[in-house]
């Protein structure tokens, strides 16, 4: 039996959920991705050019530029007896980019890590429902997909725009991309706070597999000091589903301009984690990585820990007073949490690797664990253990 007819068989007989575990098709790669598109007809001819922009750690993402795609350049100077013969058009065309994003099952991190693929559909989900509540352009749009060997395909960013954590590792510590991505988010949060969304948001599965079980449970056979901590504070982000939140709001999948100055310059992307839940966590992710910033930086970390107050502020200038009602009672603690998670979770961060430094970022985690508070209490704490 086929891997495509075995897929079938198990979806018919069981459902969608075990078909889940068999994986794709076709894998996606750059050798084989314009056969892909040619035999789906998404592109023109083989001229086209191709960028992999993720390979290996969660999904394949292939950026494509098909050169003879688009609209045509120019005036049609075709006479109508031309046209009437049918002769082809054979004006340059303006071309047409598209990026196609695939999940790997198994994410290739230094532990056993596994993520079921439909995760892919709840990224098609989100991106369609926030595209009418969100600033135009600054999130992907849905192109189409391929449901049989789960392929989203999406529109590029710019093509100027930069990695945010790119520019951060180079040492560019820009207000502007900060302060406007924490009003973007607060946006989104303010506004599917009182908007009616999917029910596939409320599923807690997938915020399990990539947020509660690497981030909060997989440090806990290292420090059991902290287990019940980290316990508690899985439990407070699975509970009272507050809004949409974006799950991975880091610098990472921050895109901007690089010459804008306000906040129409920002792309957003990765929405393959998005929930309905704690509005908390995304500012937090997105300040918890700027202070890690801030550790690999040391003794030059004073501008990061001034990015991470200006997202604080800005977020709160710009959220209504129901999405900052848990900071008292839960930021402090999620602030060492999610510091904790990368250095002792599944996914550790990549550019920290200097073992001192770690260490650092690990003691720093463990206090605010265990003495809770708010964030801004855990950010004076924060500032005060970089600054001994």
């Amino acid at each position: 039996m086929t891997p495509q007819r075995l897929a079938k068989y198990v979806a018919s007989m069981h459902g969608d959920h075990i078909r889940r575990t068999i994986g794709v098709v076709m894998e996606l790669s750059q050798s084989n991705v314009v056969a892909y598109l040619l035999g789906r007809r998404e592109i023109s001819s083989e001229r086209v050019l191709i960028q992999v922009l993720a390979d290996g750690v969660s999904s394949v993402v292939i950026k494509v530029l098909d050169a003879d795609g688009g609209e045509p350049v120019g005036t049609d100077m075709r006479t109508p007896g031309q046209l009437k013969r049918g002769v082809p058009d054979t004006r340059m065309r303006a071309g047409r980019c598209l990026v196609l994003k695939q999940p790997r099952e198994f994410l290739t991190v230094g532990t056993r890590w596994r993520v079921d693929t439909d995760r892919i559909w709840l990224e098609r989900d989100a991106l369609m429902a926030l595209a009418p509540l969100m600033p135009a352009n600054t999130l992907p749009q849905v192109m189409w997909e391929d449901r049989e060997n789960r392929i989203l395909a999406i529109s590029p960013a710019p093509a100027e725009y930069k990695n945010l954590q790119t520019l951060l590792l180079a040492g560019k510590t820009l207000r502007w991309p900060v302060t406007a991505a924490a009003r973007w988010l607060a946006h989104m949060h303010r506004t599917t706070a009182r908007t009616a969304t999917p029910a596939t948001f409320a599923e807690c599965r997938l915020f399990r597999q990539q947020r509660i079980t690497p981030y909060l449970q997989y440090p806990q056979t290292a420090h059991p000091s902290v287990a019940r901590h980290l316990e508690a504070l899985g439990n407070f982000l699975l509970s009272d589903p507050v809004c949409l939140i974006h799950g991975g709001y880091s610098p990472e999948n921050i895109l901007i301009a690089a010459d804008a100055v306000d906040d129409r310059g920002i792309f957003i992307v990765d929405f393959e984690v998005v929930f309905r839940g704690q509005p908390l966590f995304d500012i937090v992710t997105l300040i918890s990585h700027l202070l890690l910033n801030g550790f690999y930086f040391a003794p030059q970390w004073r501008p990061f820990m001034l990015l991470a107050d200006e997202a604080w502020h800005a977020y709160q200038q710009a959220a209504s007073p129901p999405l900052l009602a848990t900071n008292q009672a839960w930021g402090g603690t999620l602030l060492g949490g999610l510091l904790l998670a990368r250095v002792d979770g599944q996914s550790p961060m990549g550019f920290l690797t200097d073992e001192t430094k770690q260490q650092a970022v690990r003691q720093c985690a463990l206090e605010l664990l265990q003495s809770g508070g708010s964030l801004d209490d855990a950010m004076d704490t924060v500032g005060e253990r970089l600054g001994a």
